[in-house]
């Protein structure tokens, strides 16, 4: 279960729309992981093909003695893809254990919305992905 947000819509678009360049702290590499069945990612919640989720390297998300209690669990990011000017919103939900610092990887419905078109065109991996927030340093 994805943890319900405690802001409206509403405020959600206009802080996207307004994002400081300054909070998106990361560049990197955007990947897909979850394109059938909902999975159960490392903060203990089961997460859809259509969930805006994402999964954070080790380096940002750490090593905790129970995963399901890293306070990065629940926390969103804020994502902006130059090439396609597309911003959106994530909920971190897992680890991405095969991705460097600044790489993300997100549900598949959320990498169409973010990169569309790409996943038509075959090209599952988009770079130079820009993305941050406030709880991970962004």
């Amino acid at each position: 279960m994805t943890p319900s947000l405690k802001t409206t819509p509403l405020s959600l678009l206009l802080l996207l729309l307004f994002l400081p360049s300054s909070i998106l702290a990361y560049k990197g590499d955007m990947t897909f992981y979850i394109d059938g069945a909902p999975v159960l990612g490392s903060c203990g919640w089961y997460s859809g093909a259509n969930d805006d989720v994402v999964a954070l390297s080790p380096a940002i998300m750490g090593r905790p003695a129970n995963p399901n209690k890293n306070p990065l669990c629940g926390t969103k990011i804020g994502i902006w893809n130059p090439h396609k000017k597309t911003k959106h919103w994530a909920t971190v939900v897992d680890t991405c254990e095969g991705c460097g610092r600044g790489d993300i990887d997100v549900s598949l419905g959320l990498w169409r919305r973010v990169a569309p078109g790409e996943w038509e065109r075959g090209r599952h991996r988009q770079r130079g992905i820009d993305w941050g927030g406030e709880a991970v340093g962004g």
